[in-house]
């Protein structure tokens, strides 16, 4: 499977989460626009979506945008680097970081200027090492690191990378049952091939069974992360960096999901078989809790991707506002909006037997990719959606 379905999460701009304030260190670049200059001679700068007050080492003006350097974090203190300096395109910041000079690094950087993010010194350490192969994988995952601000650190760097596996999730849970059956029996790892070839199955299409098969697929999925963890332990060489794996791709399912109250956000993956097709099953979940903890379904966002028989790559994007539904499935499968026509009844007595109103249902032809490969961090967008295939 294409790893840039995962262009599939929402778009970060659309999930209303509050960045982090951000705290700067002694020698880290930043981008600023002087707001406003007090009286005190302290500065109101504006860096990225967040107004600092700053002490400034030289003039400037109000309304300008400068580049500075960190001279002293609290109180903040700032000195103006003079133009020459300004590090405004991406070779005068590899250069300054000594980052990797390699186009996967170029493109990553560009789009850390365009979006406003800081050039912290130990940040960018991180990002040296991480880009040394400059891989589209390890700009992916650094792009995801930076706008959910997840921390840095080499575990949490693995575990999105290994969300992108070339493989799709069953058929790496697959092999690696298979490897483990080809060893001597042990306890845990036989318990633990048994759980990978247990596959989820979806006999009917009615909010019913999707609604409980969610809930076994959740469960499932809290159980299995002390399981991989003793596998892990016991295991060696190529079938421990297997399982490892397969740890750090689910691991990477929690860090993309949040619970800032009362906005959640929800990310999952998972196996399943329709009929005798196995396929993988992406579902991201964007709402609010209610007061007793329990979530709100009157008002929700959902994203399922799955890769279909017949269908094949389909996105279907949900809208529910006030228990009104509105539906888009993005494919590209020729006469597929007289199909769904001829289903749009059916669905909307189903949705109506539990108190939902089906508004519109659109089906919409994915944009192709243009031929040049492309970093995975350039922004593409569907109405909030980041989608390609």
């Amino acid at each position: 499977m294409n790893v840039q379905w995962l262009r599939t999460l929402f778009d970060e701009a659309q999930t209303n989460r509050l960045p982090k304030a951000p705290t700067f260190h002694i020698g880290d670049i930043i981008h600023g626009k002087i707001e406003k200059i007090n009286e005190d001679r302290t500065a109101l700068v504006r860096i990225g979506t967040h107004m600092l007050t700053a002490h400034l080492q030289s003039p400037a003006k109000e309304g300008g945008a400068y580049t500075f350097q960190v001279q002293q974090a609290s109180p903040l203190l700032l000195k103006m680097l003079p133009q020459t300096a300004k590090m405004a395109d991406e070779e005068s910041v590899i250069r300054h970081f000594r980052l990797p000079t390699n186009e996967q690094t170029k493109a990553l950087v560009r789009w850390m200027i365009d979006q406003s993010f800081s050039f912290k010194t130990n940040d960018m350490a991180s990002l040296r090492q991480w880009m040394q192969t400059g891989g589209e994988k390890e700009a992916q995952a650094i792009k995801w690191i930076l706008m959910r601000d997840l921390p840095l650190q080499d575990d949490v760097f693995r575990s999105l990378v290994a969300l992108q596996h070339d493989k799709p999730l069953y058929e790496q849970r697959m092999m690696l049952a298979q490897m483990i059956e080809r060893l001597p029996p042990n306890e845990t790892l036989t318990k633990l091939a048994s759980f990978l070839r247990d596959m989820p199955e979806l006999s009917s299409f009615s909010p019913e069974r999707v609604y409980q098969l969610f809930k076994q697929v959740i469960k499932q999925q809290d159980e299995s992360f002390s399981l991989l963890r003793s596998a892990a332990a016991e295991a060696t060489g190529e079938l421990k960096e297997e399982i490892v794996s397969l740890f750090e791709r689910m691991k990477a399912q929690q860090l993309l999901s949040t619970n800032d109250a009362p906005l959640r956000h929800l990310f999952t993956q998972f196996p399943l078989l329709i009929g005798t097709h196995a396929t993988d099953v992406t579902i991201q979940w964007r709402g609010k809790q209610r007061e007793n903890g329990k979530i709100d379904t009157d008002y929700c966002r959902m994203l399922f991707y799955l890769t279909m028989a017949t269908l094949k790559e389909t996105l279907v994007d949900v809208h529910i506002q006030q228990r009104i539904v509105h539906i888009s499935v993005i494919n590209d499968t020729p006469h597929l909006s007289s199909y769904v026509s001829a289903l749009e009844p059916s669905l909307k007595k189903q949705l109506a037997e539990h108190g939902y109103t089906l508004s519109t249902v659109h089906v919409k032809v994915p944009e192709r990719a243009p031929t040049k490969k492309r970093l995975l961090v350039e922004p593409f967008s569907y109405k909030g959606v980041d989608y390609r295939i």
